[in-house]
């Protein structure tokens, strides 16, 4: 209801200036603050899996066996505290995004669209995106 709202009220802005706009709302100091832990998380998980492999590449130490539960635990934690599309997206981001060659391979979601995640942040604003979509979904449903 409120988004609609906020719809109709950006048309008639654009109608009067002939512009299209892209209004996007100031986040709360609650929101950085989620905002900043969900980086601080991803940071934290890419070192760790970034630690595990520079043992195996630099020095020949293969954790894989003994650090295999706590990556799947932390994969369970990601499933249980986002939709699996974002989680799916988490995991791209920490296993896969790179190709052999260093290269950023794009992450391709549910409706075949594609994202670049250069950075947490990135990654963050897919979660935003996501939820948008969701909500915009279940919107449409509603009518």
């Amino acid at each position: 209801m409120l988004l609609n709202q906020k719809k109709e009220i950006q048309e008639v802005f654009e109608q009067i200036l002939g512009i299209p706009l892209d209004f996007q709302p100031l986040p709360s100091e609650e929101e950085e603050n989620i905002k900043q832990d969900f980086i601080n998380l991803i940071n934290t998980f890419e070192e760790l899996w970034k630690r595990q492999n520079d043992f195996k590449e630099l020095f020949k130490i293969d954790f894989d066996t003994y650090d295999d539960k706590f990556f799947r635990l932390i994969e369970k934690l990601i499933y249980f505290s986002f939709s699996i599309p974002v989680a799916e997206a988490i995991l791209f981001y920490i296993y896969s995004r790179f190709d052999d060659e260093g290269n950023i391979i794009p992450f391709t979601d549910e409706d075949n669209k594609s994202h670049k995640f250069e950075s947490p942040e990135d990654l963050w604003d897919y979660t935003l995106y996501y939820i948008e979509q969701t909500l915009n979904n279940d919107e449409l449903l509603d009518l």
